[in-house]
């Protein structure tokens, strides 16, 4: 092969003639060569680099909700106008929001503050509601001064909550009761035994009657109904022979003695009066209904 052919044979390839640069093939035949300034060059943009590597490019407004969207008389998105929009709608929102302080990471970390007048009475460590609070608090995404003002809320009304419920009791109380002592003579007369019942269980116990009363237990109807049992047998109530009369075996042994059925004995009267008070105690002085 001569030098001729085997240049022409380089040339076509695209090598590099022997001692000089790359050979460009030639256009093939009937195709217009283009000249170098009219070749655009290359797009090297962030865009058009995830475009080719098959990731879609994000459009230029995408940072923009569309709700906030400000165009120009042209159809185009205006953007410097769009961004002041969304200045100012995030502006009003962290107001209504506040200073955007995030919750704790622990209902644990939350910080509560007891009124000085509740602090015997309330301790926010040990208190399973308040403790049962803080914890749906955290679910819901309440920061700490959120917390503050509904505790405060919730301290400023517990007083008057708990009178409420103290005025509720005490009805449901008197109409379970009367359940039991269906007339007003009977409620009357065992609410009266319940509070003697009460009184001498306070006295020995070193009590004061008038806070077992004014208490839950005063609005308990099993407390009052044991009381109300109790009472007549702190009477002075006493036999013949000195023996304290507890239940109607001790009130039969009189009616059956001797003192009671025979009015010449010397002990008649007080038998016959302490009969009588024994059963205005216990079934009252006015006629069933």
């Amino acid at each position: 092969m001569n030098i001729f052919k085997r240049f022409r044979l380089m040339e076509q390839a695209g090598e590099p003639a022997p001692g000089g640069a790359p050979v460009v093939a030639a256009p093939a035949a009937g195709t217009p060569a283009t000249p170098p300034s009219a070749v655009p060059p290359a797009d090297t943009s962030p865009a058009s680099l995830l475009q080719s590597a098959g990731t879609p490019a994000p459009a230029d407004n995408d940072f923009i909700p569309e709700k906030l969207r400000v165009t120009k008389e042209d159809g185009t998105i205006d953007q410097d106008a769009s961004a002041r929009k969304m200045a100012e709608a995030y502006g009003a929102l962290e107001k209504r929001l506040g200073s955007g302080d995030a919750p704790p990471k622990d209902a644990a970390e939350y910080k509560v503050v007891v009124p000085d007048a509740l602090k015997e009475a309330i301790d926010p460590a040990t208190d399973s509601g308040i403790q049962g609070f803080l914890t749906g608090a955290l679910a819901a995404g309440l920061n700490q001064a959120q917390v503050d003002f509904v505790m405060g809320q919730y301290f400023e009304m517990a007083p008057k909550l708990a009178a409420g419920a103290q005025q509720y009791d005490a009805s449901t109380a008197a109409a379970e009761l009367k359940k039991t002592w269906a007339t007003d003579a009977d409620f009357n007369r065992n609410v009266k035994n319940a509070y003697t019942g009460a009184n001498a269980a306070a006295q020995k116990a070193g009590m004061d009657v008038n806070e077992i009363m004014s208490g839950p237990l005063g609005n308990n109807p099993h407390f009052v109904r044991l009381m109300a049992a109790l009472g007549p047998e702190f009477q002075e109530d006493r036999a013949i022979g000195g023996q304290r009369m507890t239940s109607d075996a001790d009130i039969t042994s009189l009616l059956t003695s001797e003192a009671y059925t025979n009015p010449r004995h010397a002990d008649h009267e007080r038998a016959s009066a302490q009969v009588r008070g024994y059963y205005e105690r216990k079934y009252g002085t006015e006629a069933a209904a």
